[in-house]
């Protein structure tokens, strides 16, 4: 994982709505837009019909040795619920 700056990355209203929406739930949960934090990926209301191949054995992503694909983007889960599990 590598630190970047999304305000550079995304345009203005983007990094506004982003800016906004965290402070708003900052203000329900104190100490989430703390110091501390860091916004690790961004996620989409998308999805695809795609899952990524991996070992039956090790769980390890065929083809890319280190990646154990696991959860909903990786088509290995029905839902958020199951995803988090």
């Amino acid at each position: 994982v590598a630190a970047a700056p999304l305000h550079e990355l995304y345009p203005p209203p983007l990094t506004a709505a982003l800016r906004d929406g965290m402070r708003a739930f900052a203000a329900s949960f104190p100490g989430f837009d703390g110091q501390a934090a860091l916004l690790h990926g961004v996620e989409t209301r998308t999805s695809a019909p795609v899952q990524v191949s991996r070992d039956h054995e090790t769980c390890e992503a065929l083809g890319l040795r280190g990646l154990f694909p696991a959860g909903e983007g990786a088509g290995y889960a029905g839902g958020i619920v199951s995803a988090a599990v």
